[in-house]
């Protein structure tokens, strides 16, 4: 479970695997790699494109692997998937054999608050399973938003609309 704390990424919980083969993540605090993990992505998609580009020039876009997205036009491309596809995803872009699938958590007004991420080792990660993991994830992103008063349909971005 994490949110964005001023311009850095915040994880405030965190449940570990029962695999025996599990990824190995921080605990719990703070992150300037928004840009790089599915948590982040999860809940920048959602803030106004100014907002994004103030915390991208406060913390840059460090790159952490070779899959980490460095520039500004491939992160905005990236987000805007984020919004249609209804969930974030990493692949080796924080961790190397990584990868990790988020989904954004809604207030009462619709408003992003924060999100939630599973984190899987890439051996695990094939397309059946995570099609699995996105479903439960997005559901469980909606019974925690819903318990914050969330609407049933999620609002949607001021630069998807038709």
């Amino acid at each position: 479970l994490a949110v964005m704390q001023g311009y850095e990424l915040t994880t405030v919980a965190k449940l570990d695997s029962s695999h025996p083969v599990r990824v190995a993540t921080d605990g719990v605090g703070k992150s300037t790699a928004a840009h790089a993990t599915a948590t982040g992505k999860a809940i920048l998609a959602w803030l106004p494109e100014t907002e994004i580009t103030q915390i991208i020039a406060e913390k840059g876009l460090t790159r952490f692997t070779e899959h980490t997205i460095t520039n500004i036009a491939d992160l905005m491309e990236d987000l805007r998937l984020v919004r249609r596809n209804g969930f974030s995803l990493d692949r080796e872009e924080f961790q190397p054999g990584v990868t990790c699938l988020g989904a954004a958590i809604r207030d009462h007004t619709g408003a992003v608050v924060g999100s939630i991420s599973c984190s899987l080792p890439d051996s695990r990660a094939d397309d059946e399973y995570l099609e699995q993991i996105k479903e439960k994830l997005r559901a469980s992103a909606n019974i925690l938003s819903a318990t914050l008063g969330s609407p049933k349909e999620p609002l949607r971005h001021q630069t998807d609309a038709a």
